[in-house]
This record gives C-alpha cells, structure tokens and sequence, in this order.
C-alpha cells in the first residue's frame, strides 16, 4: 500500500491546509478529480506532497516526488501484496540498502523464517526444518546449543528481524 496526501500549494502559502488522502496507483482522470477537489486550477496550479503511508519500510516519497514513478512503485508492491511474506523480504532487503527493483529480485533467493525473535529461534527451526538432529536419540536431542548454532549463523549469513516476528535471511 502506497498512499500519499496530494497539497494545494498556493493555500498552503496562504496558510490553509487543502489537501487529501490519494491511494496509489491512481488513473490519470482519478488525479484530476482530486486536484479539483483541492483547487488546483488556473489560479492554484501547483501541488505538493505533504505525507505519505506505505507498508513497506525503505519506500521514501518526498514533497516533489513525480506521481507518474510513485504509481509504478505502487502498481509492484500491489503485486507483491497478494503474498505478504513477499512484502516482507523486500522490506528486509531494502532496510539493508537494496533498491525496490533489486529487492524483488532477490526475493527468490531469499529465505523467510516465521515468528523468531533471535539467532536462537531462527537455529531451531533451521535445524527442525533440514532434520539435523533426527539421528540422534530424543533424550540426548535436549543438550544441543541452538544458542551457539544462531550466533555462528549469524556470522555467516544476512539476517533482518521484522516488527511481525519474522526473520528474512538475506542471500
């Protein structure tokens, strides 16, 4: 989700505060109603953007951004959207520098794990998940250090926590 509020400059300049909530992507004839709305006409011919919401982290729109780009992004994160562990590996990568584009490719060489909040989480279900410890008996299962097991994979990989409990590494 990409939204962005749309500001009537020139009431902006007078001190009024004229402006309104525009969910991206938009159609051309969409924009036009919204700039009627505000006053943009041959009076008040130029906008601005005064805030936007996105749900993905790293997304950065500013006052001048173009509308024409800023529906692009949003037409591949509505995309992205129908899966939400896809959102969040592109969360992750961009918090680590990666651009959209770039971002959504790696998102097949990432991988996502679910409700870790530390190194050892993460050790867990890597080691349930590969069935590193299906070999050796239950009992003596108990004494392994999945502790130490996160902390080495953390040495060795790209990890990012999420706010949602998730962990995407980073390939």
């Amino acid at each position: 989700m990409l939204k962005i509020y749309l500001t009537n400059l020139g009431k902006y300049n007078e001190g009024y505060l004229i402006g309104e909530w525009v969910e991206l992507p938009v159609s051309d004839e969409e924009l036009e109603e919204v700039k009627k709305r505000i006053g943009i006409n041959k009076y008040y011919e130029e906008w601005f953007i005064t805030d936007y919401e996105s749900d993905i982290d790293g997304v950065e729109v500013n006052e001048y951004s173009n509308i024409d780009t800023l529906n692009e992004l949003a037409e591949k994160l509505e995309e992205l959207s129908n899966d939400e562990w896809k959102l969040d590996i592109v969360s992750a990568c961009m918090s680590e520098g990666y651009s959209l584009d770039d971002s959504i490719e790696k998102i097949d060489d990432c991988y996502i794990w679910f409700d870790c909040s530390d190194m050892e989480d993460v050790a867990r279900q890597y080691v349930e998940t590969c069935g590193l410890l299906d070999e050796i008996p239950e009992h003596l299962q108990n004494y392994y250090d999945f502790e130490s097991f996160g902390r080495d994979m953390s040495f060795e990989g790209q990890f990012v926590f999420l706010d949602n409990g998730n962990c995407v590494e980073i390939h």
